[in-house]
C-alpha cells in the first residue's frame, strides 16, 4: 500500500529513484535553506526553525536570499520562476518583512506565511496577503497550491523555459486530510521495523532519553499520526496527477524536469521516539527523490550517495549555467540522470544539527568540556 501510487506511476517508474537521498540536517527551515542556496548548513548559518537561528531572518535575506539557484535561474538564465507553498518556517514575520517581502528570484509568489497548516491560514500573493478559511472546496491548502500551479501553466509566456517549486506542508502536522480522505488506510499502522519501541543503548544520549517500553497510548497516537499523513499524501498524489496532465496537454511533458523529495524524514517509534524527527539517524535524514525527465531512461533506480544539497547545482546545470561561478557545497546530479559512465562521486556527506538552543539543567545532559558548548 502506498498513498502516492500515481506518483510512484508518473515519476517514479518514468525515471529514477534514487535508494540513498539525505538532508543534512532533519528539521524544516535548515533543510529548506539548503535546497535554495545548495549549501550545508555551517555555510547558510540557518540552524533551526526560530528567526534567532537565521530561519527567514534579516540577516538570511540579506546575506543568502540572493544567491539562491532561483535567482541565477531569473537572472542569468531567462526563467520564469514559480513558487507556491510553505517556504521557510518564520516566513512572514513581522519583524522581518512580513508578508510583504518578496525574495529575490520568485517571478510568481505565493508563500504560506509560517509554517505548515491546511485551512486557516494566510498566503503572500506576490507579497500581498490573503487570508483562507476552511471551506474545503476553496481553502485546502494542497488542492489551493495545486489550482495556483496549473493555472501558471496556463498563462505563463511560452517564450522562456519556467521553474516551479511546488512546496505543499502535506503531510507535516496538524495532518488535517480532505474530507473524501478521512476513512482512508483504516487498517495502516507505523511501521514495524526491527528498532521500533526498542531502547536506544549505545545510542547517542538523547536517544537514550525516550522511555522504553512505549505506553499503549503513545502507540496509538503514533499509529493515528501515520495513518493520517497517508491521507494527507492521498491530495498530493492528486496534485501530481494533475499537473502532470497539464504538462502533457501543454505539450511540455517531455522537455520537463520533474523533480519530487522532502525537506527531511521521521520517527514514529523507532527507538521509542514517538513523533518528531531531528535526530541524525537514517528514519529522520532519509527523504525520497525521484526524477524523472529528458534522456532519464525510465523505471531506473541508483543507490549513489546524493542530498538536498545536490537540487540546485542539477537544476542550474539542466539550465546550462557554469556551476564553478556558484558558491554551493552540492553536485549536480545530471551525470547520474543521463546515466553517463564512470562518473566520480561522493562516498560520504555531513550530517548536522545545532539544536534549538535550549540552555536549561536537564540533569541527563552530560556534562560538556571546557569551551564546548
Amino acid at each position: 500500500q502506498t498513498p502516492l501510487k500515481k506518483t510512484n506511476a508518473l515519476i517514479a517508474q518514468m525515471g529514477i529513484t534514487f535508494l540513498n537521498a539525505y538532508v543534512p540536517s532533519a528539521l524544516c527551515c535548515p533543510s529548506r535553506a539548503s535546497i535554495l542556496t545548495g549549501k550545508y548548513p555551517h555555510n547558510h548559518h540557518v540552524v533551526n526553525n526560530t528567526l534567532e537561528g537565521n530561519c527567514s531572518s534579516r540577516l538570511w535575506q540579506k546575506i543568502q536570499e540572493p544567491y539562491t539557484f532561483p535567482v541565477l535561474l531569473k537572472t542569468m538564465c531567462g526563467y520564469q520562476t514559480f513558487f507556491a507553498g510553505k517556504y521557510l518556517n518564520e516566513y512572514g514575520a513581522e519583524d522581518a518583512g512580513g508578508v510583504g517581502h518578496v525574495p529575490p528570484g520568485w517571478s510568481f509568489w505565493y508563500a504560506l506565511e509560517k509554517n505548515s497548516k491546511y485551512y486557516n491560514y494566510t498566503l503572500s500573493v506576490n507579497g500581498k496577503a490573503r487570508r483562507h478559511g476552511e471551506n474545503y472546496s476553496v481553502d485546502y491548502l494542497t488542492d489551493v497550491l495545486a489550482n495556483m500551479s496549473l493555472d501558471f501553466l496556463e498563462y505563463k509566456s511560452n517564450f522562456e523555459p519556467f521553474f516551479m517549486m511546488i512546496s505543499t506542508p502535506a503531510p507535516h502536522s496538524p495532518w488535517t486530510a480532505a474530507p473524501q480522505y478521512t476513512k482512508s488506510f483504516q487498517n495502516v499502522s507505523a511501521p514495524r521495523n526491527s528498532n521500533f519501541n526498542i531502547h536506544g543503548k549505545n545510542k547517542h544520549w538523547l536517544i537514550r532519553q525516550a522511555k522504553t517500553p512505549m505506553t499503549n497510548s503513545s502507540i496509538q497516537f503514533l499509529d493515528d499520526a501515520y495513518r493520517k499523513r497517508w491521507q494527507t499524501l492521498l491530495s498530493v498524489d492528486d496534485l501530481i496527477e494533475k499537473l502532470v496532465k497539464k504538462l502533457e496537454v501543454n505539450g511540455e511533458l517531455d522537455n520537463t524536469y520533474i523533480f519530487y523529495t522532502s525537506d527531511n524524514g521521521f520517527h514514529t517509534g523507532q527507538f521509542s521516539l514517538p513523533i518528531d524527527k531531528r535526530q541524525l539517524y537514517e528514519f529522520d535524514i532519509k527523504v525520497p527523490l525521484l526524477v524523472r525527465g529528458p534522456g532519464i531512461k525510465p523505471n531506473q533506480t541508483n543507490k549513489m550517495l546524493v542530498a538536498n544539497i545536490d537540487l540546485g547545482p542539477t537544476i542550474l546545470d539542466i539550465a546550462g549555467y557554469d556551476l564553478n561561478k556558484t558558491q554551493m557545497d552540492g553536485m549536480s546530479l545530471l551525470p547520474l540522470l543521463r546515466g553517463d559512465k564512470n562518473v566520480t562521486w561522493r562516498s560520504d556527506f555531513l550530517v548536522e544539527y545545532q539544536g534549538e538552543g535550549y540552555n536549561g539543567s536537564d540533569p541527563t545532559c552530560p556534562g560538556l568540556g571546557p569551551g564546548v558548548t
